[in-house]
């Protein structure tokens, strides 16, 4: 992604990726983004709610779109309060992965990265969509070398 999204087109993004991993029907994906819309009505989502909280919030949404298929296990990668270092990067990126375990099928949700590097004017900045991009690349060269057989979706918000 290089250019940042507003976040109700942010939304649409993940409830398209939500919906067509689980085949939803349409009025199911409107729900949902409804769903979605509510939980990140504000500027940030509510700092009470850690990675942990996230995981198991995405996964909620998982089963209550298809509770008939399995579910893939949620991984948060969370940058809202701490902002991305490529220095610490990996040691994050496995931490996260960690709360997977074994998992085959692996969402690795980024929560925060836009806001960071994308928010206000910077959203129109050449140059801070290109450290925003190397931020991305470096996540998910990370995940990729970590995830080893697994298979691993990754999502930048």
């Amino acid at each position: 992604m290089t250019a940042a999204l507003p976040k109700s087109i942010r939304l649409r993004t993940l409830n398209a990726l939500l919906a067509s991993m689980v085949g939803t029907a349409p009025q199911l994906r409107s729900d949902v983004d409804a769903v979605l819309r509510v939980f990140e009505a504000d500027d940030e989502t509510d700092p009470r709610l850690n990675a942990t909280d996230l995981a198991a919030a995405a996964a909620q949404i998982f089963r209550l779109l298809s509770p008939d298929r399995p579910v893939p296990t949620v991984a948060v990668l969370d940058h809202r309060a701490e902002p991305f270092d490529a220095l610490w990067a990996h040691e994050r990126v496995e931490a996260a992965l960690a709360t997977t375990g074994e998992a085959a099928d692996v969402l690795f949700w980024v929560v925060g990265l836009q806001d960071q590097y994308l928010a206000g004017t910077r959203a129109r900045s050449t140059r801070w969509r290109a450290v925003y991009d190397e931020a991305v690349d470096t996540v998910q060269g990370l995940v990729a070398r970590q995830a080893g057989r697994r298979r691993v979706t990754v999502v930048v918000l």
